[in-house]
Order: C-alpha cells, then sequence, then structure tokens
C-alpha cells in the first residue's frame, strides 16, 4: 500500500471517528460530563435542581436572595454550614448566580451529592468557606 494511500485511509477514519463523535445523543454525552465530583483545582461541580435561590447567608430564614442558579449542573467553590434544611442537614455550598453573577449560597438538598459527601465535604477535597 503507498503513503498516500495509507494517508488517505488514515483521514478518512479520523473525520469518521470526529463525525461519530458529534452524532453521540446529548443525553449519552451529558451522563459522561456531568460526574459530581471535587476536580484537581478544588472545584465540586455537580448537578443540581434548577431554579434555586442562591441566598446571601447559609440561612433558609434571615437571608435574601440574591440570585438564581438556573444551569443544571454547576461549580461550587467552598461549603460552610449554616441552617437546618430540607435535605437534613446543615450544609450549604457557595457557588455564583446566572442571572446577576452573585455569590451566595445554595443547600446540599439542592445538590445531588451523597448524604455522605454532605456529611464531610471536606474529606472529599472541598475547603470550608
Amino acid at each position: 500500500m503507498s503513503l498516500r494511500r495509507v494517508l488517505a485511509t488514515s483521514t478518512t477514519a479520523t473525520a469518521l471517528a470526529a463525525l461519530t463523535a458529534v452524532a453521540v445523543p446529548a443525553t449519552a454525552e451529558a451522563s459522561v460530563i456531568q460526574i459530581c465530583g471535587v476536580r484537581s483545582n478544588g472545584v465540586l461541580w455537580c448537578g443540581n435542581n434548577a431554579p434555586t435561590s442562591i441566598r446571601n447567608y447559609p440561612h433558609t430564614t434571615d437571608s435574601w436572595q440574591v440570585d438564581t442558579l438556573r444551569t443544571t449542573y454547576s461549580w461550587f467553590n467552598c461549603w460552610t454550614t449554616g441552617s437546618l434544611h430540607a435535605g437534613g442537614n446543615r450544609t450549604w455550598y457557595k457557588t455564583t448566580g446566572d442571572d446577576h453573577g452573585a455569590s451566595g449560597f445554595v443547600p446540599a438538598a439542592a445538590v445531588h451529592t451523597s448524604s455522605s459527601f454532605d456529611a464531610d465535604p471536606s474529606a472529599h477535597g472541598l475547603r470550608r468557606c
């Protein structure tokens, strides 16, 4: 086989592989991308409920809504404790909202982390705020 033919075959195979990758259904791609965990930079990426209110303090009362989390896969840069929420714990995650870019807290009940993760996010690599 000539070098020209090998290169042509290789180029065609590469092009077909690229087309195949583009043809992957969005749902399959989303399941691969949307892994919940702390990345090497110390930021938690995880699925979440949306829309979710972002509060200026980690409390369901005595705090103001400063923004809204509208995406269903978001980043959270740290955690803290606050008031008890629907998730049955006091863990809150800090993030930045989608409407105004304001930072604030969402309850762990709105983030798709496991209860063992919520019990001690620092053990999984997420810093405390």
